[in-house]
């Protein structure tokens, strides 16, 4: 399995987990501090030469408005055009189940809308695409290596998991 992963792996962050989980070979970790900004066209154009050598896409950063959802697009549709069955993991928030109306959770909840809906649009030979709401990373919250590992979990399963939520033990 070859993971493409938004974040930074040097941070305990969802790059950082699945960096450490059993299995992940050949990953490629793209955030500002290893050239990837996202919020530029010419890095986007990169990112559709790039994500056709990977067959996993965790879309795990929150950059800018939109922009997750951009990529999630972006990958389906070289995926497509290549003919490759992958699976899109998008990473949002449990904040987005609250009355929160940041631009942040709102670009979470439209990253939402759009990942289930792709998934009832590519049917059961598609890419694949999951939705997770994570309850946040840290030491008070979600391990980064058990996201890693639930995120493989996930991808190695025949069927399709359109929705997830995954919180901390309290």
């Amino acid at each position: 399995m070859n993971i493409f992963c938004t974040g930074n792996p040097a941070r305990k962050t969802i790059a950082y987990g699945l960096g450490a989980a059993p299995n992940c070979t050949n990953n490629l970790s793209a955030s500002i501090s290893s050239g990837w900004d996202f919020t530029l066209p010419a890095t986007i154009t990169k990112f559709r030469k790039y994500i056709q050598q990977y067959n996993v896409f965790v879309n795990s950063a929150y950059i800018a408005p939109g922009i997750q959802k951009t990529l999630m697009n972006e990958c389906q549709a070289e995926w497509t055009r290549a003919d490759i069955r992958g699976h899109i993991i998008n990473v949002g928030t449990t904040l987005e189940n609250t009355n929160c109306n940041s631009q942040y959770a709102q670009s979470k909840r439209s990253l939402k809308y759009r990942s289930l809906q792709l998934n009832d649009e590519t049917g059961i030979s598609g890419v694949k695409t999951t939705y997770i709401l994570l309850g946040g990373l840290g030491p008070e919250c979600c391990d980064c290596k058990d996201v890693g590992r639930t995120i493989l979990w996930i991808v190695e399963q025949s069927f399709r998991i359109p929705l997830m939520q995954v919180e901390s033990v309290k």
